[in-house]
């Protein structure tokens, strides 16, 4: 037991020296299954039913890393998916900040079968949508891609939201979705 205390203690300490911030659980890994959030991660969002993939609502699209990814949806009622997570650090107001996750759109999702961008939100509150610090493009390729996330946060950030949401410009709603994985930890940008 103290061997395990020690252990954590020291991957906690030299992993904040290194001036990184580590998601919990980067890479969703998770029993697949439908309408559940991954260990180290929440959806506070009423209706919210993310899911751990592949396997579930005919999904067959391979993760990127480990054995499974993550799945949010959109909906023609304009309802969508989202998970978050508290930090293991604040995330300083006026600075730069800068982060990679994959993702990828899968073809077939039980007719949720457009593409969607993802929208990565912060705030200080467990629940709360106060800061827009990304949207992506449009998530329209099968196969994964990288996607470097840089922002700058105005105020203190305790919790990051991944958000499924529609196409840019658009001005309806409809059922799509985006597939996640192996985000990479978050750092200071790196500016002369």
């Amino acid at each position: 037991m103290k061997l395990g205390s020690l252990f954590l203690f020291l991957t906690c300490y030299f992993g904040w020296q290194d001036g990184k911030i580590y998601f919990k659980n980067p890479s969703f890994e998770d029993a697949p299954r439908e309408s559940a959030s991954p260990t180290g991660w929440e959806s506070l969002t009423g209706g919210s039913t993310p899911d751990i993939l592949p396997g579930p609502w005919g999904v067959k699209s391979p993760p990127q890393h480990g054995r499974t990814c993550l799945g949010l949806v959109t909906r023609a009622d304009g309802t969508r998916e989202d998970v978050s997570q508290l930090l293991d650090q604040t995330l300083k107001g006026g600075t730069c900040y800068t982060f990679s996750l994959f993702l990828a759109h899968a073809t077939a999702y039980a007719g949720y079968n457009q593409p969607v961008r993802i929208r990565v939100w912060g705030s200080g509150a467990r629940g709360a949508k106060a800061m827009l610090l990304y949207s992506s493009p449009l998530i329209d390729h099968a196969g994964w891609k990288k996607y470097e996330v840089e922002f700058m946060v105005a105020s203190d950030v305790r919790y990051i939201t991944f958000e499924a949401y529609f196409g840019p410009g658009v001005l309806f709603h409809y059922k799509g979705n985006v597939l996640l994985d192996n985000c990479s930890p978050i750092e200071r940008c790196d500016r002369a």
